[in-house]
């Protein structure tokens, strides 16, 4: 006990107890806050070559580049096709494909290049299907499709397909290669010297899908005529893949450990310097004069402003209706009446009040020319009217 008492807590022991605190917490914030960033980047979106869950694509990116293809992604920037990509994935999309576009893809096909699109929505602004005069309707559920044409040596069977939309075409220039229902969920077009498949079941691509032998083969034959070691790219643009628009300062400071580290030093700075009592400027001595000022002074100095802008009119009508909201508030009389209605209704309440002075005091309470005398006077005049007491009167 007595070895517990020579032991005392000097303010330097106790700051330094509370910075290892203040670490101790910045150091859970830190690891918290960068928990929850990760967390934000990896919700999942349908579809997606960055995705392993079940509805991804990463399975069918993994297998191109296992089997001697190229593998690239549109992302983080401008939407731009590489002018060595022989075959582009355009698979659900979320994003608005704009009309401007909708034209770069087409003409890219027209050079000798393959799309396969894939759009499972009847609602989305799909510029391209427009392009191509195609739209999509609302069917019921079909879980399975059927090949309607050859697509490569190997017998492909039924095809997990999982839409609720099929294709309608305006044009004859496609070839419809797969039916759900009997009706069409997969077609293929030649555009210039490129060709064009267009599909409303992404799901035939998906990693769980894919596990099936026959969406298997479809893939494979899909590729077929594609040269080994030919780069394929995969639209992660229009799922949602953008460049990162926040790169300003505030976005820096509260995102990143850099701007966490400059906001706590500020803090351990600023408290430091609080707790030693450090001054963050020179004192500024207020005069006396200032320090004493009375009401009075204030209402002098308004007095002399209204004087100046010869406000006569305006003192008058205060006053004016000062009189009418006193002489009416017991009884409820609303001050914004007529001035001959207001006098009329007050009448009966106090009988004892003089009528007609009171109509001729506001009625001068209403002047907007008069002289100083003068407004002094009948402000005296309004401040006495009708004031009850001992040696009073109504006047």
């Amino acid at each position: 006990m007595q070895a517990l008492r020579r032991i005392r807590l000097t303010r330097d022991s106790v700051l330094l107890v509370l910075l290892l605190v203040l670490i101790g917490g910045f150091s859970v914030f830190v690891a918290w806050r960068n928990n929850q960033i990760e967390e934000g980047r990896q919700v999942f979106t349908p579809f997606s070559t960055h995705s392993s869950n079940e509805r991804g694509a990463l399975g069918l990116y993994q297998w191109l580049e296992q089997i001697g293809y190229r593998t690239t992604r549109i992302e983080n920037g401008d939407f731009e096709i590489g002018d060595k990509t022989r075959m582009l994935f355009v698979l659900g999309p979320t994003e608005t494909i704009s009309r401007n576009e909708a034209s770069y893809i087409l003409n890219w096909v027209e050079r000798g290049n393959t799309l396969i699109f894939a759009e499972d929505s009847v609602f989305s602004k799909n510029e391209l299907f427009s392009a191509l005069d195609v739209s999509a309707s609302f069917e019921s559920r079909r879980n399975a499709a059927q090949l309607s044409q050859p697509l490569a040596d190997a017998e492909i069977g039924e095809l997990s397909a999982g839409t609720a939309s099929a294709l309608e075409f305006n044009t004859p220039e496609f070839v419809v290669y797969a039916t759900g229902k009997d009706k069409p969920i997969l077609a293929r077009m030649q555009r210039g010297g490129g060709t064009i498949w267009l599909t409303t079941a992404p799901q035939l691509f998906t990693n769980e899908n894919l596990r099936d032998e026959d969406n298997a083969g479809f893939a494979a034959a899909l590729i077929a005529d594609l040269p080994k070691g030919s780069e394929i790219a995969f639209d992660e643009y229009h799922l949602g893949f953008k460049a990162d628009d926040e790169t300003s300062l505030s976005a820096v400071i509260f995102n990143t450990p850099w701007g966490w580290g400059l906001i706590f030093a500020m803090l351990v700075i600023f408290g430091y310097l609080a707790l030693n009592g450090q001054r963050f400027g020179r004192i500024l001595p207020v005069p006396r004069a200032l320090a004493r000022r009375s009401p009075s002074e204030y209402v002098t100095s308004m007095a002399n402003l209204f004087r100046r802008a010869d406000k006569r009119g305006m003192v008058l009508q205060h006053y004016r209706h000062s009189l009418k909201r006193r002489l009416g508030r017991p009884f409820h009389l609303n001050p914004e009446l007529e001035d001959s209605r207001y006098v009329e209704m007050l009448e009966r309440l106090r009988p004892e009040l003089d009528r007609a002075e009171l109509a001729r005091l506001l009625n001068s309470l209403r002047q907007t020319d008069t002289t100083e005398a003068d407004l002094v006077r009948t402000i005296e005049q309004a401040v006495n009217f009708g004031v009850r007491g001992p040696g009073s009167t109504n006047r």
